[in-house]
């Protein structure tokens, strides 16, 4: 089960790798991108702009054990005490399962708590 498990997940790298080049990105397009596993905390809508009172384009949410791939970050409407930073998303994985592709934002603390905005992982959309 295990080597399934990582297969799978081998799998979903390369494919989200694949497609990177050949995903339009609506305006944001950066050259980094990386998959990132929502944590136990929080669960994340996919909005139409990187602000909580735009349109959900995403259904459903992204939960726990859900992924996402991301490519840049913004700074966009404040949630809470939590902050401003927006991942532009193009693909959402709903536990492993085929990904859909999707062009918007997820709020980037509910994602890995900004982790890839404060380590440099994806650059600022041009």
């Amino acid at each position: 089960m295990g080597k399934m498990l990582r297969r799978a997940a081998v799998s979903t790298v390369a494919l989200v790798a694949a497609t990177t080049a050949a995903v339009g990105t609506g305006g944001a397009q950066a050259s980094a991108s990386t998959v990132i596993a929502l944590g136990n905390t929080y669960s994340a809508g996919v909005y139409s702009a990187p602000n909580a009172g735009s349109a959900k384009v995403g259904v459903p949410d992204l939960h726990p054990g859900d992924s996402v791939a991301v490519n840049c970050w913004t700074a966009g409407g404040s949630v809470g005490n939590f902050g401003n930073v927006w991942y532009h998303a193009f693909q959402e994985i709903y536990g492993g399962a085929p990904y859909q592709q999707v062009g918007g934002w997820v709020f980037a603390p509910y994602v890995d708590g900004a982790a890839a905005f404060h380590n440099n992982w994806i650059p600022k959309c041009p």
